[in-house]
């Protein structure tokens, strides 16, 4: 029973007092074209690794990824911001010209 009642306690104090995650990105160049480098900038808070899907089936765990489309069109561009077993998610959808 005793360790039962110290893993609750721990579980609770240790997720319980954490902050989650906030994910929060923008990039730039604002209006971006195909063959020109994009940099997303991170402002996520709290978060300990990253995960990102850049849209053009191109995958990031970086913190400030650099990534330059080849192609015209709009990408879905999505930020997972984690800490342990918490996450955040951030999408915006990108046009490129």
């Amino acid at each position: 029973m005793k360790p039962f009642f110290y893993f609750f306690v721990f579980s609770i104090l240790f997720f319980g007092c954490s902050n989650p995650p906030k994910a929060d990105f923008t990039y730039t160049p604002d209006n971006p074209k195909s063959g020109e480098e994009v940099h997303f900038i991170n402002h996520s808070e709290d978060a300990r690794t990253y995960s990102w899907n850049l849209g053009d089936m191109s995958i990031s765990d970086e913190e400030n990824p650099v990534h330059i489309y080849q192609d015209t069109g709009t990408y879905i561009v999505d930020l997972f911001a984690i800490k342990g077993l918490m996450s955040d998610e951030k999408t915006v959808t990108i046009y490129i010209k």
